[in-house]
């Protein structure tokens, strides 16, 4: 690694050693403290790269060597002016000397201007001329039919198991564990990571070192990751025992940003900001994954078409460097949610042109911006992990950059194996998540839980926002369901205490528009005969039981007044929406006696 560093520090300031040789060269008899003196500076060069990383791209390449040179001129030239003032000097009529400082004024303004030039032709290039081109490399692909979205559904048929447990209610479980950890102080819990292991959804949380400096150097190890079913109420973090040495809050060469950076000089390759996070194959070895980027042109912009991979072995060490279409099969997080916020930022805002989003007179043309502060990842914590197909996807919900906008335009999915990203606008008034999130605070206002990560299902064919609310100390207390095209009207929300009562009774609610649900719906219409066993009435429901029959049998009075007359002992005949163990009555219930003529 410190040969790694060496050609690393070179390549950021190999200009810095043109003052030092243009010194030796005029003033020979100082050479050795010249030659010192640059490698102060250079062991100063070394230390700043090793601690800082900073990206290896041109632009950032030319502009370190600039101001190494710049300040290298400046030392080196007050120091050969101190030793040498003769040579500085110019013979006045009056037979005296003076300094002449054209010597020094003209190479430091060259410098000096060179510098301006880097830094003015930066700022417009990033600004500019490029981001409709590197817009382009995003390839997001668009549709208008929100149908197609990998979204997770639930219908008759089908059932896609989406992240419902809220990243806070699962960092209180795993705090909660932590006590049973060995020497627990010395350790805290900052990352958490959604992906499969033996085919069913998980958080990982590996342990970090708690900041310490002096703990790392007495433990130097932490000794494994918590494993959590990432899908079930009632699951317990499990901790798994790894020795692990290389780790993001490890120090020196055990620090895994580190050990990637150091394993791409001369690649050009730009680390994502962030902390690498932690995978596991499917023997439960660990792996940090950090993604990798080439930048486009000389700007600091990341092309989103040439993306690779850093791997480190938590436990050895090993690195490597791959292309991200070559990742290891059992790998669910190639593409992390960091430069995922890069590239939907690039696509909302810069598609058709910068000066149409940011200019003055710019005619703002279909900009959008994600809908911030409502999920678990991302620079703005805008994305959602949901899974899809055995697929890890990123969600988040766009909007207008106007913020007294409270309707979505359109949604976006980042696939995190792969990177491909689809955009489906939203033809329909549908609430923001962060409405959502709104609303069902202000329906359980007298309980004074918080809503937490709103995530979007489609049931029975209708885009539905799923709230998870949870109480001061992140323990999950309740669901709400809203339709996401409701507006939060008593009709169209529901509230309960796990996932399949909440959606028997939102189902019941909004069972009123089942006929007209859309084509992804594929609940079955069947007709149904029996004796009543139990009645009961909940609001504008009609919930009963039939001698014959295990299902529970929902109905409302919004679709026939005459509903709410069922009672014990009713023979009775309808037809309803099959789902699972629930029918929903989509019309009037004929009750014998009651109708007869």
């Amino acid at each position: 690694m410190f040969y790694d560093f060496l050609i690393l520090t070179l390549k950021f300031g190999i200009l810095s050693f043109l003052p030092m040789i243009l010194a030796i060269v005029f003033d020979k008899k100082h050479t050795v403290f010249y030659v010192g003196l640059q490698l102060v500076i250079f062991l100063i060069q070394y230390l700043y790269v090793f601690i800082f990383l900073p990206g290896t791209y041109l632009y950032n390449v030319i502009f370190y060597n600039l101001i190494n040179l710049l300040l290298c001129t400046i030392i080196f030239g007050i120091l050969f002016l101190i030793f040498s003032p003769s040579k500085f000097s110019v013979r006045s009529a009056h037979g005296g000397s003076s300094l002449n400082l054209k010597y020094i004024a003209k190479p430091g303004f060259g410098i000096i201007l060179a510098l301006v030039i880097v830094v003015a032709l930066g700022i417009i290039v990033n600004m500019g001329p490029f981001a409709k081109a590197i817009s382009k490399t995003t390839n997001v692909q668009q549709s208008q039919q929100v149908k197609d979205a990998p979204m997770p559904v639930i219908s008759s048929s089908k059932k896609e198991v989406p992240v419902v447990n809220s990243n806070k209610t699962v960092s209180s479980q795993l705090q909660n564990s932590l006590s049973n950890v060995k020497n627990s102080n010395v350790y805290s819990l900052n990352h958490l990571r959604v992906q499969f292991y033996h085919g069913k959804l998980v958080y990982i949380a590996p342990l970090d070192f708690e900041g310490d400096f002096f703990r790392y150097v007495h433990y130097k190890k932490v000794p494994g990751y918590f494993i959590v079913d990432a899908t079930s109420k009632n699951s317990h973090p499990k901790f798994v025992k790894k020795d692990m040495a290389y780790t993001p809050s490890a120090y020196f060469g055990h620090d895994v940003n580190r050990r990637i950076y150091s394993a791409i000089k001369g690649s050009n390759l730009v680390l994502t900001g962030g902390d690498a996070q932690l995978e596991i194959d499917e023997k439960g070895k660990p792996y940090y994954v950090k993604t990798l980027y080439k930048t486009y042109g000389i700007t600091r912009s990341p092309n989103y078409k040439k993306t690779w991979l850093g791997m480190v072995d938590a436990e050895t060490g090993k690195t490597r460097i791959i292309e991200q279409k070559n990742a290891p099969k059992w790998l669910d997080v190639t593409f992390d949610p960091g430069i995922a916020s890069s590239k939907v930022e690039s696509f909302s805002s810069d598609r058709n042109g910068w000066w149409n989003a940011h200019g003055i007179g710019g005619s703002r043309t279909g900009v959008m911006e994600a809908v911030d502060d409502v999920g678990t990842e991302g620079i703005n914590k805008e994305f959602t992990p949901i899974s899809y197909k055995g697929q890890v996807y990123y969600f988040a919900s766009m909007t207008s950059k106007n913020k007294k906008q409270t309707s979505v335009l359109g949604y976006i999915y980042v696939n995190a194996r792969n990177g491909k990203t689809y955009f489906y606008r939203e033809k329909e008034d549908a609430m923001t998540p962060n409405r959502a999130k709104s609303l069902a605070e202000n329906r359980m206002k007298q309980t004074q839980w918080k809503a937490s990560m709103p995530l979007l299902y489609r049931i029975d064919g209708k885009p539905t926002w799923i709230v998870s609310m949870i109480d001061s100390n992140g323990a999950f207390m309740s669901y709400v369901y809203l339709l996401a095209n409701g507006n939060g009207t008593q009709s169209s929300v529901s509230v309960g205490n796990d996932a399949k009562t909440t959606l028997t009774k939102y189902r019941a609610l909004v069972s009123n528009g089942l006929t007209t649900a859309s084509s992804s719906d594929t609940s079955v219409e069947k007709v149904f005969s029996g004796t009543v066993k139990r009645a009961v009435i909940d609001g504008d429901n009609i919930i009963f039981l039939l001698n014959n029959s295990d299902k529970v049998f929902y109905a409302s009075s919004k679709n026939d007044p005459k509903n709410v007359f069922v009672r014990d002992g009713d023979n009775v005949k309808f037809s309803g929406s099959v789902s699972e163990n629930t029918v929903n009555i989509s019309s009037s219930v004929a009750i014998s006696g009651l109708d007869d003529k």
